[in-house]
């Protein structure tokens, strides 16, 4: 190990041994302990020589790292402490955060430290793994390849050139050997509109890369009258009618068997797109998996808000369940059904069903409304999420968002898809929206 150090980059790094090492510091001992949970319990031994003064100061150094490390836990203190290693020289580091700390003397310390020489034990906790330093991902869209700083996206995708709404990652662009932790920059580039919600999910796959398996048009819809308008995702959307009060499938779409593969054994959120937003107080809709006449799955029912252009369905799995894969998975067909208290003929205007990937998801439900080049963080490794309102300026930090889902995370040796979709404060997804985007990693190992 070339050089081993605790603290933070804030405060500063307090180098126990290796590259660097100083007075008092001399050497230490770790000795990392295998654990099957998240969280691992270890210890450091650490042995401080120099005068008696010189001592004293480096107890208290480590005490500071101690008391940062309690502060943070409470919000105290911006960033937590780290232990950090540097396996070989010129190389890069690897960290753990830490939590629990405290120090332990052999008995006789308070002998030793009085003639140069002191030998104390940190105990912490920290979790089952290892973070490089932030590395920027190229990104891949329709219409740049292994681009750097930044790729821009517009609200939805289909098959106009450029109209994308998610980025790719190769294999090769991610090391490590564990799903790492994700940072992501979204910058609102729109002019004329406040973003609001923000909802974010990806897809990891060992071969496949293909953006278009998740998206269904409404020429691909089987059902209704289909209208052409170049306001519309695709330039189609489909009308159709629920017309009585008890459940109804009013169309579908068609899973082949290709696509069925590709998605088999994840699970997806769909999120259906108006071109009009109806008017109706009392329509439900809910979606059936069905082969033919055979149901089978049926999802639970949602409220269409009249006030939203969109619907957010529960979860779906696809095919639902796990298949063995020893044959081609049968197609399956994607039924929307309605149903409304009040009698009569209810018109809807559908154009676009994204299967929004659930492998990493999060979502961002907005409080306070975005401006153009305001920018949502969202950083897995140091757990935290934030906007900053005036990038090019003071930056004027807040929290802007309620965030729903667990840490976003990249995978290594697969290819990784990033959707976005977002709400302006009219709660509408309006498709010609745009965006920046910046994704970030730190390579993640179990073992250094």
């Amino acid at each position: 190990m070339n050089q081993i150090a605790i603290g933070d980059s804030s405060a500063g790094w307090v180098v126990l041994a290796g590259q660097s090492v100083s007075v008092p510091f001399f050497r230490c001992a770790y000795q990392p302990v295998f654990s099957t949970t998240s969280k691992t319990n270890e210890s450091i031994e650490i042995q401080i020589k120099g005068t008696p003064s010189e001592i004293t100061t480096g107890l208290g150094s480590l005490e500071a790292i101690i008391q940062r490390a309690s502060l943070y836990d409470r919000a105290g203190y911006p960033v937590a402490q780290y232990l950090r290693f540097q396996p070989s020289a010129g190389g890069d580091y690897y960290y753990a955060p830490l939590s629990d700390l405290h120090l332990e003397t052999h008995p006789d310390g308070y002998v030793t430290h009085q003639v140069g020489s002191l030998v104390v034990t940190l105990h912490f906790t920290r979790p089952n793994h290892f973070d490089s330093d932030e590395i920027e991902l190229p990104l891949t869209t329709k219409s740049v390849t292994d681009q750097t700083g930044g790729v821009a996206l517009i609200n939805h995708s289909d098959y106009h050139t450029g109209h994308t709404n998610s980025v790719l990652v190769k294999p090769a662009d991610v090391g490590g050997a564990l799903p790492a932790p994700l940072r992501v920059e979204l910058t609102n580039t729109y002019a004329t509109d406040y973003l609001k919600d923000i909802y974010i999910g990806s897809f990891h796959h060992l071969t496949v890369n293909d953006e278009d398996i998740f998206h269904l048009h409404a020429t691909d819809y089987e059902g209704g009258t289909l209208y052409s308008n170049a306001g519309a995702i695709n330039i189609y959307y489909a009308r159709d009618t629920i017309t009585t009060t008890s459940w109804e499938g009013i169309g579908y779409w068609l899973l082949s068997s290709d696509r069925v593969l590709d998605l088999s054994g994840r699970f997806f959120r769909p999120v259906l797109h108006f071109y009009n937003a109806h008017a109706y107080s009392d329509l439900q809709l809910k979606i059936f998996f069905r082969r033919g006449s055979d149901v089978l799955c049926e999802y639970e029912p949602v409220w269409s808000d009249p006030d939203y252009k969109y619907v957010i369905f529960p979860p779906v799995q696809i095919p639902p369940n796990q298949l063995l894969l020893e044959s081609d998975p049968h197609h399956i067909e994607v039924f929307l059904y309605g149903q409304h208290n009040t009698s009569g003929t209810y018109t809807i205007d559908i154009d676009h069903l994204t299967l929004l990937p659930l492998d990493y998801s999060a979502f961002f439900l907005g409080f306070y409304n975005m401006l153009q080049n305001a920018v949502l963080i969202d950083d897995n490794f140091r757990n935290l999420y934030l906007t900053q309102f005036d990038p090019t300026g003071p930056g004027y930090e807040s929290v802007s968002h309620l965030r729903q889902g667990e840490g976003l995370l990249i995978c290594p040796n697969e290819y990784n898809r990033i959707f976005f979709l977002m709400a302006n404060s009219a709660d509408n997804i309006d498709i010609f929206r745009t965006a920046s985007v910046r994704l970030y990693y730190r390579k993640r190992v179990r073992f250094l």
